[in-house]
């Protein structure tokens, strides 16, 4: 069995089709999925959603703020990238990402179900699969059958096999899609290395470059040092980053 980890904030995002309530009403499919599932959220997402907890499904209340990543906001003050969706990809939005891991680290430690492994998926993940709400739920519920031990089981765009210099990309400045970023997961023991690796490399990051980026970069740094901790499985932003897992 796998507990489904995931997070549901509010977040300044000006985007018409990332609404609060199309969040949650892509959120919901997974809340109504029939497999353990602890979701944390803020004050104002509980009181939309608190409703759907059950002997299933766990609504933690914890402030975002709350993570290690929000002691180094300050210090976030280089914060320059080379995209053109400055509405999506703000600071704020870049450490929320980041504290993925952290979540499923949480998660992991207070094991409320009693489960061998962990599969963080991003609350809204549905908006991106071709699949009506039954469809949705029924691969999400697959995944309590799929079992992974000692390395993270995490979705992969790019071959993380392929130098990054043959993408002509700054690691620190552009999207890398070596990993998709919205579905990964194994046992505690792996689970918990990643979050550690991934709070070490965010913090340097932030101290040497004053600056932060999106979450798959930070674990692709992670990746090329750690490589062996990490099974890759290939998929693109659509069904099949839920069905390849």
């Amino acid at each position: 069995m796998t507990t489904i980890v995931s997070f549901c904030y509010s977040i300044t995002d000006k985007r018409e089709e990332r609404s609060i309530d199309n969040f949650i009403h892509y959120g919901k499919s997974l809340l109504k999925c029939n497999v353990p599932k602890v979701i944390f959220v803020d004050k104002l997402m509980y009181e939309k959603i608190a409703d759907y907890e059950n002997e299933n499904t766990r609504i933690l209340l914890s402030e975002k703020e709350d993570n290690y990543i929000y002691e180094y906001v300050d210090k976030v003050d280089q914060f320059h990238l080379n995209n053109p969706n400055v509405i999506k990809d703000t600071v704020d939005y870049m450490l929320l990402m980041a504290i993925k891991t952290e979540m499923v680290k949480k998660a992991a430690e207070l094991n409320y179900f009693q489960t061998e492994n962990f599969t963080w998926v991003d609350f809204g993940i549905k908006h991106m699969c071709n699949c009506n709400d039954n469809q949705f739920i029924n691969k999400l519920e697959e995944l309590n059958n799929k079992v992974y031990r000692g390395r993270v089981r995490i979705a992969s765009i790019w071959n993380p096999m392929v130098d990054i210099r043959r993408f002509n990309i700054d690691i620190y400045k552009e999207v890398a899609w070596y990993f998709a970023g919205s579905i990964f997961g194994g046992n505690k023991e792996a689970l918990l290395t990643f979050a550690e690796r991934s709070k070490e490399m965010s913090i340097n990051i932030i101290r040497e470059k004053k600056s932060i980026m999106w979450e798959v970069n930070v674990w692709y740094l992670v990746y090329l040092q750690n490589r062996d901790l990490f099974d890759y499985y290939f998929c693109n932003h659509d069904n099949t980053i839920i069905d390849n897992y």
